[in-house]
């Protein structure tokens, strides 16, 4: 009912101005005209609806409306009724900002058209420093018909890293360290989205994790080698207050260097799938193995229920493997660790337990 009205408020508006329909709306005209008053069809020229802010950036939205007069003069046919964006038929409301506290202006972004109404709604992300802050929202018609609207934001304190782990610069740090930071604020668990790792060849794939105001990462894979890797968090990052930091944190820190005895490769290798059920599971170390030190206790491989596979096992040189007569379940995830238990004949063992999964087929 409401849009038949908002549709008859229309054609009675502008059926003047459809001249080859006149005898087809003849009708729905009502006998109305083109109104000449400025009044626009609701009670403000502009208004806000909504205010949020970080740290930074303040979102601020709501709706204006264009004079009747202006809209008469300039809006012509068929696109009137339909079109709901800004047009040469439909000009629309020009929305802008001034912080007056900071200096900073801009326009806001928003979409026009009779669909609304004869309205449009606006958005504007005003940068904002913390504290009280001065913000001027202007709504005005080509014709210059409109308002100003002050709006105060009170912008929340910053949000802080207090400590990083690692900490920026360390060396030595093991292939499967998890990272992590510790905040000022308890943090937003939505907002973590670009915290990101990279390394030399690109992004490093991973979870985060959200605990209070500590942020977790664990790379799906073990880390490289003596490689430097550099950990960026955004200000988009929120805490639940709404804090954000001021500016973006970076760190780096590097991995320790290749060791005495250490994993060179893996069957099946870290990430496959579509892995034979029938496969035997194996890896090749860097020196030959104490088949002593190679068991069911310090080689395994288990699926997410936690069942354990595997009951053959043998060494050849510096190589080791497992195998069933049981085989391994279809379109099913295992992961695959070899512990500290292991040693080489020398006696050296692995720094880390080494971590690997898989995925078989059907």
């Amino acid at each position: 009912m409401r849009q038949m009205l908002s549709v008859h408020r229309l054609v009675s508006r502008y059926c003047s101005r459809l001249l080859v329909l006149s005898s087809v709306l003849f009708l729905g005209c009502g006998g109305g005209g083109t109104s000449s008053s400025d009044v626009p069809p609701k009670e403000e020229w502009a208004q806000v609806t909504a205010v949020s802010s970080s740290s930074t950036v303040a979102s601020i939205s709501g709706t204006a409306w264009i004079s009747d007069s202006y809209y008469g003069s300039h809006c012509v046919g068929f696109s009137c009724l339909t079109d709901t964006t800004r047009t040469d038929d439909y000009p629309g409301v020009d929305v802008t900002y001034i912080n007056q506290t900071t200096g900073a202006s801009g326009s806001a972004k928003s979409y026009y058209g009779p669909g609304t109404d004869w309205a449009h709604k606006w958005f504007a992300g005003v940068p904002v420093v913390p504290g009280s802050n001065n913000i001027v929202i202007s709504a005005y018609d080509p014709g210059g018909k409109g308002v100003t609207i002050a709006v105060q934001v009170v912008a929340p304190q910053p949000l802080t890293v207090q400590s990083t782990a690692p900490a920026s610069g360390t060396t030595g740090v093991l292939l499967n360290a998890s990272l992590s930071a510790q905040f000022s604020g308890e943090i937003d668990p939505s907002t973590t989205y670009y915290f990101a790792v990279n390394g030399p060849d690109g992004a490093v794939d991973g979870t985060k994790s959200v605990s209070g105001s500590t942020l977790t990462f664990t790379p799906s894979a073990n880390l490289s080698y003596n490689t430097t890797y550099a950990v960026t968090i955004p200000t988009t990052l929120r805490a639940v207050s709404g804090s954000s930091l001021i500016s973006e944190y970076s760190w780096s820190f590097t991995t320790m260097d290749f060791p005495l005895f250490r994993v060179v490769s893996t069957s099946p290798a870290a990430g496959a799938t579509g892995v034979s059920r029938y496969t035997s599971v194996s890896a090749d170390f860097n020196a030959p193995l104490n088949y002593s030190t190679f068991s069911r206790s310090s080689f395994y491989v288990k699926s997410a229920s936690g069942e354990q596979w595997g009951y053959y096992y043998s060494v050849f040189g510096s190589g080791g493997s497992i195998t069933d007569s049981v085989p391994l379940q279809a379109n099913t995830t295992y992961t695959a660790t070899l512990t500290t238990a292991i040693r080489d004949n020398a006696g050296n063992s692995m720094p880390f337990d080494y971590v690997w999964s898989f995925k078989t087929g059907d």
